[in-house]
């Protein structure tokens, strides 16, 4: 238990804490304002303990080194006579753990291939500045609502060469349970075994006991008549029991895996599996902020090996959320409570502009419809809807023909509108949270591999000089600025009577009711992000109208889009025109809904 007077200044806790074996996570906002954040407290105590001290230190440290959007961010890590705190983002989600369990059986291939390649972008990041995790398990995946995933809790992580057992005896490499070097190779071995489990519903390796499990990892991997066909050769790969015959790079592993998906699941199998991991997800009713710090501390000198379960879970349930994944924002601690950091360290955490408060724009959103309405007659209530829309060929517009449909521009939008049901008169409110994803800088290799050469890079031979417009038929405005030109914004809200019964069916919807009602953007960010080879973009647009009289607005229901028309509306490569359906252009997903009643 970590007692109030150790905890940290300043801070008001939003949610009940959750315990661990070693410390206590908590969710909070700083009592000026800001985004929420988790706070993972060293227990009171183990203030005293020198070695306590130090691994959560170390944890930190191992943190501070790794800024990539599939990893939990590091905000601020403070010590002082008052305690020790890791500061987090809080990222709404859910422990893949607690998804497979509530699940009950495997997952689809492609939702299966885009977990682990989420987890594997996640580990480059750690490896490329020299971190192994070594505890890459299901319960350290957090998976958020539109399939996108996060890596969690370097708790045991080291930096490449040292040894020592510490893991989950489930995925531990073998060289884990002989306390060998860690290297990338052991979180790829991880990441592999959990890839199984999610593909095929089982366990890589039985066992009960750490005798039995330490036996079946040195024997190697053998049910490959469980996992299917196309991708034995990623599983052969990924668990082989030699460090130096598995996948070393997880980059390069990335590209293998993205070969075999396209081979075997077509050119949009990522869309298709973040769409089946986000439903499988939204299915798990609590998004649980706190579960993405997973296990407690180690005692000094323990490990999991030894512990058999390895670490204890420290999440606090209960806080829902179906907002998009919180971007983190720096937080200067410090400056706010006067308190200081341990040697002096990351006061502040950013990387390049704006980039601090992007994450990695999926290429698929959970399709998806909240009704919140109330059960009896009258305004009230509120509706929500999500919209992708992005490219099945996007070569044909970037003038890389080996792009995968992975690869390609997307833009993402979460709508929701109050009340949902109105009489005229109502004031109605449509906030639409976007996101969008602008390749540029890259060179497609066959089989889909990428080489990015930045935003600077001058190349004929890489994504450059081409544009795409969703919807703006009702609007003229354009602004050709890189990573923002391709989104022309509508000054109407459409209105769809007669709604089809699947409200995902988008395609049949036309002749709209127009009503104005120009957006107020805000909170717009806009960033390079090199691991990505692309201009990611977020921005909030907020639309308020009031309701006309039954002679425009007849009672009934009606889907209400903020983009009107519903599709790719220009696609532009080189200076010129080309036909959007020629790029394989969709938009997909759900609009809310409004009932209009009689006055």
């Amino acid at each position: 238990m970590t007692l109030h007077e150790h905890r940290l200044p300043g801070f008001v806790e939003l949610a009940e804490p959750g315990t661990g074996a070693q410390g206590e996570v908590v969710l909070a906002r700083h009592e000026s304002g800001g985004p929420p954040v988790a706070i993972k407290y060293l227990a009171a105590d183990l203030l005293g303990d020198t070695a306590a001290r130090s691994l959560f230190r170390d944890e930190a440290q191992m943190l501070k080194r790794v800024d990539n959007p599939h990893v939990a961010r590091l905000l601020d890590y403070l010590e002082s006579p008052w305690g020790a705190a890791i500061i987090l983002e809080a990222v709404p989600g859910r422990p893949l753990r607690k998804v497979l369990d509530e699940h009950e059986g495997a997952l689809t291939p492609e939702a299966a291939l885009a977990t682990l390649k989420g987890s594997l972008l996640g580990l480059a990041a750690a490896h490329a500045v020299g971190v192994v995790h070594r505890d890459y398990k299901p319960g350290n995946v957090l998976v958020q609502d539109d399939g996108q995933s996060k890596l969690i809790d370097f708790g045991v992580a080291v930096l490449t060469g040292q040894g020592g057992q510490a893991g989950t005896p489930a995925y531990m490499a073998p060289e884990q349970w002989d306390g060998g070097p860690a290297t990338p190779a052991t979180d790829l071995y991880a990441a592999t075994g959990v890839f199984v489990e999610c593909v095929t519903g089982e366990k890589p390796f039985a066992g009960t006991t750490l005798a039995e499990l330490k036996a079946a990892h040195s024997e190697g991997f053998t049910s490959f008549e469980r996992v299917p066909e196309p991708v034995r050769p990623l599983v052969r790969h990924g668990l082989a029991k030699s460090p130096s015959d598995r996948a070393w790079d997880a980059y390069e592993f990335v590209s293998e895996l993205e070969s075999v998906a396209v081979q075997a699941y077509g050119p949009d199998w990522e869309r298709r599996g973040l769409l089946a991991l986000g439903a499988v997800a939204a299915a798990v009713v609590t998004a649980v902020p706190l579960a993405m710090l997973g296990g407690a501390l180690l005692a000094p000198g323990a490990s999991a090996a030894g512990t058999a379960a390895g670490t204890a879970a420290g999440t606090a349930a209960g806080h829902a959320s179906t907002g998009l994944a919180q971007g983190a924002a720096s937080v200067d601690v410090m400056a706010k409570t006067g308190t200081s950091a341990s040697k002096g360290f990351l006061s502040k955490v950013g990387g390049p502009k704006g980039a601090a408060a992007i994450g990695t724009v999926g290429v698929g959103a959970v399709i998806a419809a909240w009704l919140f309405r109330p059960s009896e007659p009258g305004v009230g209530g509120e509706d929500h809807g999500l919209l992708h829309a992005g490219l099945t060929r996007p070569g044909a517009l970037t003038s890389q023909p080996n792009m995968p449909a992975s690869e390609g521009p997307t833009l993402d939008a979460k709508i929701s509108i109050a009340p949902a049901r109105v009489k005229p008169g109502t004031t109605v409110r449509m906030v639409v949270q976007v996101r969008a994803r602008m390749p540029y800088g890259g060179k497609y290799l066959p089989g889909g591999r990428r080489q990015c050469f930045g935003k600077d890079a001058n190349r004929q031979d890489i994504v450059q000089g081409y544009d795409w417009t969703v919807g703006g038929g009702d609007s003229p405005q354009h602004d050709e600025s890189p990573g923002s030109g391709w989104q022309t914004v509508g000054l109407n809200l459409a209105l769809y009577r007669s709604p089809p019964a699947e409200r995902e069916k988008l395609a049949g919807l036309t002749s709209p009711l127009l009503l104005r009602a120009p957006p107020v953007k805000t909170d717009n960010v806009e960033a390079y992000v090199r691991s990505e080879c692309a201009y990611m973009t977020e921005w909030t647009e907020t639309r308020t109208l009031t309701l006309p009289g039954s002679t425009v607005v007849r009672p009934g229901r009606y889907l209400v889009s903020p983009i009107n028309p519903l599709r790719v509306t220009k696609t532009i490569r080189d200076g010129k025109p080309i036909a959007p359906a020629e790029a394989g252009a969709f938009v997909e997903g759900t609009l809310p809904m409004i009932e209009v009643l009689d006055s």
